[in-house]
């Protein structure tokens, strides 16, 4: 008798650490797919920033390549008063006619800039 209940309560452990071992892979399954999700949306949307104001610290172009063709990519590099930098995509107009040391912000979507001293 007391042998046989031995061998239930052995059954029993090894049944129990088996179902917490599968439970335990999935959540951290589940936690990899939702790291992995978050990555590719935060690579796949980049962030907008609104509406902001700085100096125009660099430009650069370059081509995008899709099924459809290439197109142009134009940006800006701004420079916040508080240090902070980042990079704006803006229309051909708009990177023609900024130059470096020009003072830019944008507001409820229009982009403004501003001829300084500096970029002379």
């Amino acid at each position: 008798m007391k042998k046989a209940q031995l061998e239930k309560n052995k059954l029993r452990r090894l049944i129990e650490d088996r179902v917490s071992i599968v439970i335990m892979s999935l959540i951290i399954l589940a936690m990899v797919a939702a790291l992995v999700l978050l990555v590719f949306q935060k690579s796949t949307t980049p962030a907008r920033i609104a509406d902001f104001e700085g100096t125009v610290v660099d430009r650069w172009a370059d081509y995008a390549e899709s099924d459809q063709g290439s197109r142009p990519r134009l940006a800006l590099v701004i420079e916040s008063s508080d240090g902070k930098r980042f990079t704006v995509g803006v229309e051909p107009a708009v990177y023609e006619s900024a130059r470096i040391g020009m003072r830019i912000k944008r507001r409820s979507g229009q982009i403004v800039l501003i001829e300084s001293d500096r970029s002379r």
